[in-house]
Order: structure tokens, then sequence, then C-alpha cells
């Protein structure tokens, strides 16, 4: 989607980019690289997709049999024997090592902090849940004059952000490891963050793109099946639940909020919220139906320790976290690239209220 964005000319060289930048999970990587490339984006977002559409999975995650295999078999211990041993060894399903090289080697930290310094970009900003006390920490680069902000069960904490804050943002619960951070340990910012769109909205946006990763459905309503779900199907809707729902409850709120926003103007008193136009971009297909396509090139240790959860079917959706392959990634590029066209009269209608609002101040 930001590909077919800067190819329709809203972002890149002539448009602009953005003040404050916000992602969690793989989002925290997404926002991280365009942190790093403010100062070009025109260049940056290319260098973006090409990173995914050459991505494998061991790029991510051991995929050797004996990595596997010694997880494995710690997880059947433990399972088996826990009650005995009184303690566990096993803390993902996956080993992680490989991914921070890989970030470590695509992203430019250092130029982050550059272009905050150099006035390019305002914050970068990126949600982890710390898994002891199950509260929300936003990881937060910024200029010296952006405020912070007090919310319920999170903290936010300036800091020079590193590959350990986006590994611990992107930490899919269960799958991958813990990320300890001075002395605390952090997973998936998913999981804690209902509010997507709060951190941008407290560091002062007042236009914002979000970009979610579940099509929007309008049908309600069980559907019957004659035998009980499996681990599989369970763990799969649970990861929906948490990691991909909330942005679209959250563009719903933030559309309540304008509503009352314009009934209720302040005359002259100060108001408790503000207008926050939002610009909602979602897939026009369901990407478990597109794995379910390409869960073949899941590694094949990997397919045959998730059969313990369930058949091949029945682990498409939580194989669709783990494909990190090529063709995958590209095929979720060129729906991306797609559906932005598709949307092209609602993003030029965003585009023209900014200008109009610019043309009247």
């Amino acid at each position: 989607m930001l590909s077919g964005l800067a190819d329709s000319g809203v972002l890149g060289a002539d448009a602009g980019g953005f003040d404050v930048l916000v992602g969690s999970s793989a989002g925290a990587i997404n926002a991280s690289f365009l942190a790093a490339c403010a100062d070009d984006l025109a260049a940056g977002i290319p260098r973006l997709v090409e990173l995914w559409k050459a991505i494998e999975a061991q790029q991510v995650f051991r995929t050797d049999l004996r990595s596997l295999s010694g997880i494995g078999l710690r997880w059947v211990r433990d399972l088996s024997f826990g009650g005995l041993l009184r303690q566990t060894g096993a803390k993902s399903l996956l080993d992680t090592a490989p991914l921070r090289e890989f970030l470590s080697a695509a992203i430019p930290f250092e130029q982050i902090d550059h272009n905050i310094e150099s006035g390019r970009l305002d914050a970068l900003a990126v949600p982890a849940t710390d898994l002891y006390t199950a509260d929300g920490v936003v990881f937060l680069g910024a200029r010296p004059e952006v405020s912070t902000w007090e919310r319920g069960r999170w903290s936010i904490e300036r800091t020079r952000l590193e590959v350990d804050h986006v590994m611990a943002s992107s930490a899919i619960p269960v799958f991958f490891p813990s990320i300890e951070i001075d002395g605390r340990h952090f997973g998936d910012g998913s999981v804690r963050n209902t509010a997507p769109l709060s951190p941008a909205i407290n560091l002062g946006a007042q236009r914002i793109i979000a970009i979610g990763v579940r099509q929007p459905s309008t049908e309600t309503g069980s559907v019957r099946h004659s035998k009980p779900p499996s681990i599989a199907q369970v763990a799969g809707a649970l990861l929906d639940a948490v990691m991909l729902d909330a942005i679209g409850v959250d563009v719903e709120h933030s559309g309540r909020v304008n509503t009352s926003v314009i009934a209720s103007p302040n005359n002259g008193s100060e108001q408790a919220f503000r207008w926050v136009d939002v610009l909602w971009l979602s897939p026009s297909r369901d990407f478990s139906g597109i794995a379910r396509e390409f869960a073949h090139r899941v590694p094949p240790v990997v397919r045959y320790l998730m059969r313990g959860l369930g058949t091949d079917e029945e682990t498409t959706e939580l194989a669709s976290y783990l494909l990190f392959d090529p063709e995958f990634c590209g095929r979720l590029v060129e729906l991306g690239r797609a559906d932005v066209a598709e949307q092209r009269d609602e993003i030029q209608a965003f585009v023209r209220r900014e200008a109009d609002r610019n043309a009247v101040s």
C-alpha cells in the first residue's frame, strides 16, 4: 500500500512524507525502515518492497532440523514431565536469532536518529508488551520538543530505538521468544495495543494514514460445525482477535469522536477532543486464503511440528504468521498496490481535504 501511495503521488519527493510513524508487530519493522529513509521516501519505499519480496524463512527463524527438533523435544518434555520436574526449558516454538542479524543489516538505525535530529521526522513510536505485567510500553524516539503523555497501563519511554525494540514489538506470542531490554521481557506490541491510533494522536497527528492487515467484514454470525475446533484453530482465532482487530475498532472510534467534535463546538472554551482525519487502508482479500496457496512453502520441519496442533487445513491461519516467502509476500505487495488503485477516489478526497484546509489557513 505504501508503494501504491508513492505511485499515485501521495508519498514521495514532491508530496513529502510523514511527521510521525507508529508501528507494532510487522508494522514496527516497516515504520522503523521508513523512519530511517524519511529523508528520501521515494528511494526508500521501493527498497522496503524489495526487502519483503526477497525474504526467506531462514532469515527470520532457524529452520534446520537440529534446532527445531531440539525445541520440539523441550516442549514434549515440559508438557509430559513438567509436573515432576517443576521447571520448563522451552520459551518459544521458534528461534529468531536470524531475524536480529537480518534487521540489523536491513535497517540503518543510526539514520533514524539523524532524521529526527535534522527535523525530517518528529517521532517514531514502537509499542511492545511487558510479558510479566501485561502492561504496554511505547518506545519513543522523538525530537526534544515533542511531549509525552499518560495512558492507563501504558508507559511512554524515550529512547534511542535499536534492533531490540523492533524485535520486541514483532515477537509473535508463543511462536517467537521474548526480548529482554533493561531487565524486562517484551513481546508483540499488538497484544496490549487496543487503541493503535492513540500514539499518533498523542504525538500531535492531525491526519493519519492507517494501514491494516485484516479485510473489513460486514458479515456477522456463527457457522455450524459438527466437531469442536482444534488447538490450531483456537490459537489462530486468538491471534487474529488480539493482533488484527484493534485498528478497525479504533478507526470507528475516531469517527465517533470526530462526530462529537462537530456536534459540540467549543465556543471559545478548551475541548477535550479534537478532529483527526483518518484514512484507513485495508486489504480487499483475507490473507489466510492467499496463505493457503503457499502453505506448502512453510519449511517442512515447521509444518511437521504444526501438524501436532491440527491438520494442514486447520493450521493455515497459523501458517500465515510464519509464511516468510518471496512469492507470498510478493502477492501481498501486488494486492496492496491494487487496493490503493481501487480506493483512488477516497485517497484523493483525503488529499484534497488537506489542500482545502491549507488554502483556508
